[in-house]
């Protein structure tokens, strides 16, 4: 582990080894900028941290210690654990690139981290489950916590009340959009631009009649659209699948 920086809350860690080079695509023209670039990755490859016993990590917005690592055996996969291999597979056979997938190197190959609160070594240790590569954000030995709530910044307030501010600023910027203009750029979708318009009433926009959801079919605004076609299909109570979970022994 290098050398930690006044402002320097976090770094990358994982169960991997280091890597010993940086994967990049073409490269400087020049000898003297070849040079540097060796040096920048000589700092990224110097600033990982593979997770041992004592390494503290994050977890749930607090400080954790790792007890624990073991990957988990082949005969006790789940089902997902498997499909996602196959998965893997399939991919390769499609795509190969570099070695064809194997459960014994498999990055995606279930790992169980064993966790406990930081200044608390007699407590329940927390078993996790998640792919080998899973990638961790390491804590120095002095890290600082809210006052308030305990937790490692920014803690759950501070981002509760930044997308509170950000949802304010842009409810009223949306207020402001007049009748038949893109709700996602604002601007006036004329007759000759490909639109999508959402029948019912207005769910950004309630102040608005019924049919007036109108979007621009262009790139730009695609985003928005999708986010509109969610709420209008009432499918926001789905979210994705993290990539640790509580290990069940049993399992």
């Amino acid at each position: 582990m290098t050398r930690w920086f006044s402002r320097q809350t976090t770094k990358r860690g994982g169960a991997w080894p280091p890597f010993t080079t940086v994967n990049r695509i073409g490269g400087p023209s020049s000898a003297m900028r070849r040079q540097e670039e060796r040096i920048n990755d000589a700092r990224i490859l110097a600033d990982y941290v593979q997770l041992k016993p004592g390494v503290l990590v994050i977890w749930d917005r607090k400080p954790h210690r790792i007890v624990e690592l073991s990957e988990r055996p082949v005969d006790l996969w789940e089902e997902r654990h498997e499909k996602s291999f196959k998965d893997a597979v399939a991919s390769w056979d499609r795509y190969p690139r570099g070695d064809r997938p194997e459960k014994s190197t498999w990055e995606g190959r279930p790992f169980v981290f064993v966790l406990v609160p930081d200044r608390q070594p007699k407590a329940e240790p927390l078993h996790l489950v998640g792919p080998y590569s899973h990638s961790w954000d390491v804590l120095p030995e002095h890290y600082c916590i809210c006052s308030a709530c305990g937790e490692l910044p920014p803690c759950s307030h501070e981002v509760a009340e930044k997308t509170a501010d950000r949802d304010t600023a842009r409810a009223g910027v949306l207020m402001d959009i007049p009748p038949g203009h893109c709700l996602g750029c604002g601007e006036f979708v004329t007759r000759r631009q490909q639109a999508a318009r959402f029948p019912g009433p207005n769910l950004w926009r309630p102040d608005l009649p019924e049919h007036s959801a109108v979007f621009h079919a262009r790139q730009e605004c695609s985003g928005e659209v999708e986010r509109y076609r969610q709420q209008w299909e009432q499918r926001s109570g789905s979210t994705p699948q993290t990539q640790l979970s509580l290990d069940d022994p049993a399992a």
